[in-house]
This record gives structure tokens, C-alpha cells and sequence, in this order.
């Protein structure tokens, strides 16, 4: 089953590669043109993932033996490949009387050595607009008003081992949100977004992908207590609807969430943002089951000094899957950094998560449906600026995933150099 987009010459990889080279030369002269502040990048990564498709030697073998019209096994060459990815963009950001308006518009283009049918060229689109301070201004002397909006367009082709599958979607974001401060204590929010999932492809799954849109509501309100700190209170509704089907499909469900938080700099060397709440998913179809859970949202950095910091990301939520189950994952992870030169700076991390699987009352695929799936993870990088234009980046990640019916490790070594111009 071929990617979209999918790459069979080596001839796109020499002309982009020669590209490389030549816009340097061509930006400079651009990069405060008319249109705004132009920059070009170009990045290139080498990697070897030892399970590119994200799940166990025994089911990898069952997937490549299988005769199922929906697993894609004549594709399947290897359990392990290298992966060579080059993504050139171009980023433009231009001021307006009332706006500022930055946008990004590039191509990912991967070759897989060893699966050389999961070879791809996809394309990267972002855009953002935020209203400047002049408009805050006139609007009000002393409220504050924050408005801003985003735009992503692209192709999404990477190893999900929840879902067990390299999976291959088109996505679609697109978001607003508002603040208005209505006193110096007090402040309202909102905001909407709209985000599609168009599968292509997965590969090593008996279980069909189904397009879905996911629409989130939320309004919050705010309680000022410093510059640099809010407490708030949110509520939260969001609709997931599937395609394909005249009926409720397994992925169709609406939700309600209410949460408490804080979020800025709780010390002068901790800052970050602590959310909890309760969330209840309502299916549509009778098949799925309802489900109510507590929630949490943690992201925090602490700075130790100049040189090192350390950070706790800690996340318990629902999610859909393509495939029509539901999950509800726990994660936590520790990372740290620490500057050891002027220009070299390393990280390490540690993770652990849950993933609990909710599937709808149809026959379970053996080797495929797990209830639960334990993951330990860690790894780590080195990020070097090799001048004002130039990085280089290396680093080693080791997960462990624990499933009901299998468990495996994977390994991946990556390395990239990154240029801005």
C-alpha cells in the first residue's frame, strides 16, 4: 500500500538536495524584501528505527505472512530500516498595520533504504496571524485583547506504537483564540479550532483507518494574580465525527470537560502551566461504551542556573484512533538540558506511560488488540551551532512497550544538520 505522494526517483532527491545549496545565495538578497522577512531552511536527518512499524517481531512475521486485502504485506520488506529525510521551507513573517502575519511552506521528502515502497514527498504548509499592540491599544486604553489564529496543512507519515502501525494521514488544523482582559484581576477567553484526519495508509493493521474531524469548544475565565501568573477555571466541549459509513460510526462520540489551572511563573525559576479537570466521551454508537476520567495537563520548567534546567511533563487524556477504539493515556517524562560549552548543549530524558484501549463489542484481531500497553522510555542528544546559520544535532532513543499480548524494545540513533538562512 504506497504513501501518497509517494517518491520512485532519485532524481527529486539530487535536484533537492542541489536546491539546498543555492537558495542561501538567493535569500540573502530577499530577506527584507517587500513582502516581508524572508528566510529559507533546509534541514537533513539521517535515522535507524529497529521497528519501524511499531510493533513486535511475532506480529511484524504475522502481518508479512498474512493474506489480509487490508495489510500491505508485499510492502513489507524489513522490521528495521535507515531513514534519510530532507525538508526544505520557506518562512516568511510580515507586519501589518493591525496584524502581524507569519507563514511556513515547505516539503518533507523521506527515503527508507530497506522499505523502499514507504518512500515519500509531502508537503508542509503553517500559517499564524496575531493582532499587534497597536490594535490592543485602540480598541482599549486599559484592557488587554489577544487574539490569534493558525493554519496547518500537511502530510503526517511516522511509527505510532499505540496504534501499532507506521500510519500515513493528511491533516488539516485550523484554530482561533481570544483573551480579553476586562480589569486588571479578571479576564475572559475562548476558542475553536477545526482539525481533519484523511488516512492513506497503514501497513501492518487488519483493522480499516477511518477519515475523522475533531471540533473543540472551550471558554475559560481568568483570575489575574501578578504579571506573570493566571489562575483560571475552563469548560470544554468538543465533536468527533467519521466518515464512511451511513451509520454511527465507531469513532463518533461528543465531550465535556471542566478543568482548573494555573499557568506562568510560579517562582522567579519555575514557570510553566498545571491543569486538572474531569472529562466524560458520550459514543454515538452503542457498541462503544461511554467513559468519564480525571484529567491532567502538566508542563513545568525549572531553571537551575545559566547553564542546566530540568522539566516534568505529566498528561492524562482521552484520544480517538483512525482504526474506531478509544484511548485513555497517562504519561509522565523528565527531561534536563545543560549548556556544557558556548555552543554544545545536551538533554537526556525519562518517560513512562499507560495506555488503556477501549474497543467497541467486535471480535478482538489476535496479536493486535491490547486492553492496556505499559511504554518505559529514554534517551539522549547533542545539539551543537556550528555558526550563526548552521547546527548539527545527534542522539540515541530506547523504548520499551509492554502489551497483553507481546512486548518488545526499539532503538532509534538519529543525526541532522539544520541550516537558516
Amino acid at each position: 500500500m504506497m504513501l501518497p505522494y509517494q517518491m520512485k526517483s532519485n532524481k527529486i532527491w539530487c535536484f533537492s538536495l542541489f536546491l539546498a545549496f543555492l537558495t542561501p545565495q538567493f535569500t540573502h538578497a530577499l530577506k527584507e524584501s517587500v513582502v516581508g522577512r524572508l528566510e529559507v531552511s533546509a534541514s537533513l536527518e539521517g535515522r535507524y528505527d529497529s521497528r519501524v512499524f511499531g510493533v513486535s517481531s511475532q506480529a511484524y512475521d504475522a502481518s508479512k505472512n498474512s493474506t489480509s486485502p487490508l495489510i500491505a504485506s508485499a510492502e513489507l520488506e524489513s522490521e528495521d530500516d535507515f531513514i534519510l529525510t530532507f525538508t526544505p521551507a520557506v518562512h516568511l513573517t510580515k507586519k501589518l498595520s493591525w496584524f502581524t502575519v507569519g507563514g511556513s511552506a515547505g516539503v518533507q521528502m523521506a527515503r527508507y533504504v530497506k522499505n523502499e515502497d514507504k518512500s515519500y514527498v509531502v508537503p508542509i504548509t503553517t500559517l499564524t496571524v496575531d493582532f499587534d499592540e497597536s490594535l490592543k491599544k485602540r480598541l482599549s486604553s486599559n484592557a488587554k485583547i489577544r487574539f490569534s489564529a493558525t493554519f496547518d496543512l500537511g502530510q503526517h507519515v511516522d511509527t505510532s506504537v499505540i496504534e501499532q502501525d507506521l500510519v500515513s494521514y493528511t491533516y488539516f488544523d485550523l484554530g482561533v483564540n481570544v483573551r480579553y482582559n476586562h480589569s486588571p484581576k479578571f479576564g475572559l477567553g475562548a476558542g475553536t479550532s477545526y482539525s481533519l484526519r484523511n488516512y492513506q495508509a497503514g501497513n501492518v493493521s487488519e483493522r480499516p483507518y477511518r477519515d475523522f474531524a475533531t471540533i473543540p469548544l472551550y471558554a475559560s475565565a481568568f483570575y489575574i494574580y501578578s504579571e506573570k501568573l493566571d489562575f483560571y477555571t475552563q469548560y470544554g466541549f468538543s465533536q468527533t465525527k467519521g466518515a464512511g459509513t451511513t451509520t454511527a460510526n465507531l469513532t463518533d462520540s461528543s465531550s465535556h470537560s471542566i478543568s482548573f489551572g494555573a499557568n506562568g511563573d510560579f517562582t522567579p525559576k519555575l514557570n510553566g502551566n498545571a491543569q486538572a479537570g474531569y472529562t466524560v466521551v458520550n459514543f454515538e454508537n452503542p457498541n462503544n461504551p461511554n467513559q468519564g476520567n480525571l484529567t491532567l495537563s502538566v508542563g513545568l520548567d525549572w531553571r537551575l542556573n545559566n547553564k542546566s534546567s530540568l522539566g516534568l511533563d505529566l498528561d492524562r487524556s482521552f484520544s480517538p484512533s483512525g482504526q474506531g477504539f478509544s484511548m485513555f493515556s497517562t504519561m509522565a517524562k523528565l527531561h534536563a538540558s545543560h549548556r556544557l560549552t558556548q555552543d554544545v548543549t545536551a538533554t537526556a530524558h525519562l518517560s513512562y506511560g499507560v495506555v488503556e484501549y477501549t474497543y467497541a463489542n467486535i471480535p478482538k484481531i489476535p496479536l493486535k488488540d491490547s486492553s492496556s500497553l505499559n511504554q518505559f522510555g529514554m534517551g539522549f542528544s547533542l545539539n551543537k551551532n556550528l555558526s550563526d546559520h548552521f547546527n548539527v544535532s545527534g542522539g540515541y532513543d530506547y523504548s520499551y512497550s509492554d502489551r497483553d499480548t507481546d512486548s518488545f524494545g526499539r532503538h532509534v540513533i538519529r543525526a541532522q544538520i539544520l541550516g537558516r538562512f
